[in-house]
């Protein structure tokens, strides 16, 4: 049952931070205004820092393109892309997704993309009620969605993702169910159902702050995590992350790589990146970004060494993430010690508590935990080793 990747599988992100628009809700580091020129010389860039980043050895697991609209890109510069990842790997994986905004493609052009060597593609959906895409301030339209899923069905795509965003200002639950019965009748393979979280320095925030915009109770979003699920199941939607849906066989393999913690390469602006034990960052401003990478200067801001206490932790709390949680002997191979017995009174009181289970296997989140899950994870970045003090040292 377990899709858990290889202790040495690891993945290639790059961050493409163009769009036609800011949306409402974003707080990514995303660019709007720029012309082809500028994605041209960005591109040159990513080429340039991925040439000069040590890898791990081997092909990736998976590549993604991320953003921002990664699908504002051409796909010559795609292909670029990709072939300049290949030429040092010797590969790409077996999936390769492109994050697309439905006002940016046509026919031609995601023929194009999948020609350019993307196999998988993830579109951005969001709702299906109009007036709920216009305050997003999403360039497309809920009609839109569907004759795109059509184009990229006939060109020949191996998985098709959609998103949809629930707990919208206004948002009601019979609005929020039409929504999902209509993604489920254009028949994806796989659906990221993402709750709203209201961030800082966007302009829903300054929104809702002012009283111009409510959230919705919480209550109602539950109902409408709850309904979701069970709809989904009804139409043979494995959920397997608290917020993924799939047929059997289209998990999305970059996620698989940041639930259990294996090394993956970011690169572009504001990417992140991750080696096993340490994790950095780029410059989030485009123009920095570009000029460093001209000079063959280092791109990275910070970073951080993690130690082997924190680690575990964060192992722990991202494997909670997905429904079949995550495996106490991978944990013991990867740490040398055993994940229940590090953690026991954390565990204990989370059981005690109804939030979570385990075997001789795994631990996993209850049913009732994949809805509490952030308090799960808070329990889990404060918890102490129970072993000390050998568990606290790199």
């Amino acid at each position: 049952m377990s899709g858990e990747a290889d202790l040495g599988a690891w993945g290639v992100y790059v961050h493409v931070p163009f769009c036609p628009r800011r949306c409402t809700y974003c707080d990514f580091a995303v660019v709007v205004g720029k012309r082809p020129s500028d994605e041209l010389a960005y591109v040159d860039a990513l080429v340039r820092e991925w040439q000069s980043r040590i890898l791990p050895q081997g092909e990736p697991h998976a590549v993604y393109l991320g953003g921002g609209t990664p699908s504002k890109l051409s796909a010559p510069m795609v292909e670029r892309i990709l072939g300049a990842i290949c030429q040092r790997t010797g590969g790409l994986g077996t999936e390769v997704t492109l994050e697309v905004n439905p006002e940016t493609v046509d026919q031609e052009r995601l023929q194009a993309f999948r020609q350019a060597g993307v196999t998988r593609l993830s579109i951005g959906a969001q709702a299906l009620q109009d007036h709920h895409l216009r305050a997003m301030h999403r360039g497309h339209r809920a009609q839109d969605i569907g004759r795109t899923v059509d184009w990229a069905k006939s060109a020949g795509f191996a998985s098709i993702s959609l998103d949809a965003i629930y707990g919208w200002p206004g948002q009601r639950f019979d609005e929020w169910q039409a929504t999902i019965q209509g993604l489920i009748r254009l028949e994806p393979d796989h659906l990221s159902l993402y709750q709203l979280q209201i961030e800082p320095h966007t302009a829903l925030y300054r929104k809702v702050r002012s009283g111009e915009m409510l959230p919705v109770e919480s209550d109602l979003v539950a109902d409408m995590s709850d309904w979701a699920g069970d709809e989904l199941s009804r139409f043979g939607y494995d959920r397997y992350e608290i917020s993924s849906y799939a047929h059997p066989g289209h998990e999305g393999r970059m996620n698989r790589l940041y639930w259990t913690m294996n090394p993956y390469v970011g690169i572009g602006m504001a990417a992140h990146s991750f080696d096993g034990t340490r994790r950095w960052w780029n410059v989030p401003h485009f123009g920095e970004y570009i000029e460093r990478t001209a000079l063959r200067q280092d791109p990275r801001a910070d970073g951080e060494a993690l130690q082997r206490l924190d680690l575990m932790r964060e192992y722990s709390w991202l494997g909670l993430r997905t429904v079949e949680g995550f495996s106490r002997d991978r944990f013991q191979r990867r740490f040398g010690e055993d994940a229940l017995t590090v953690f026991r009174p954390v565990w204990e009181q989370l059981q005690r508590q109804g939030l979570v289970q385990w075997d001789a296997e795994r631990i996993r989140l209850s049913a009732r935990g994949l809805d509490l899950a952030n308090q799960v994870m808070a329990a889990l970045i404060d918890a102490e080793a129970h072993k000390s003090p050998e568990t606290d040292h790199v």
